[in-house]
């Protein structure tokens, strides 16, 4: 055989090799169910139950969901703090890095916040 022959060979024999890894379907061994035992409520008694499964739901003693944030912070702040953000490159770049702010830049943010504010006012006072 020459060299072309055996390669050729080789690689027929690889690529059937590959194949036949990914043909196995997977599949998962679950425990046999148990036998249960038949309901003792009847079909009125079910119903009746998820009947009153809302009132019971509204006065039970659970925990309440956990409070909402509310922000304290106008439309007009929130804007003008995220256009100086921009401004200053801290935000809407797609390079994947976290820029973290300056303790300088986060009080430029917060003045152009207060700007807002100002603005606002006295437009309302027009």
């Amino acid at each position: 055989m020459n060299a072309k022959t055996l390669i050729a060979t080789a690689l027929v024999l690889s690529f059937a090799g590959a194949g036949a890894a990914f043909a196995q379907e997977g599949t998962q061994d679950f425990p046999a169910p148990k036998y249960q035992a038949p309901a003792k409520l009847t079909r009125s008694e079910v119903i009746a139950t998820l009947k009153a499964a809302p009132a019971a739901e509204a006065t039970a003693n659970e925990a309440s969901p956990a409070p909402q944030a509310v922000s304290t912070l106008s439309r007009a702040q929130v804007q003008a703090e995220a256009r100086e953000a921009l401004r200053l490159g801290l935000i809407g770049s797609d390079d994947g890095m976290v820029r973290v702010a300056t303790p300088a830049q986060l009080e430029q943010i917060r003045a152009a916040g207060l700007r807002a504010i100002d603005n606002g006012v006295a437009r309302a006072a027009k």
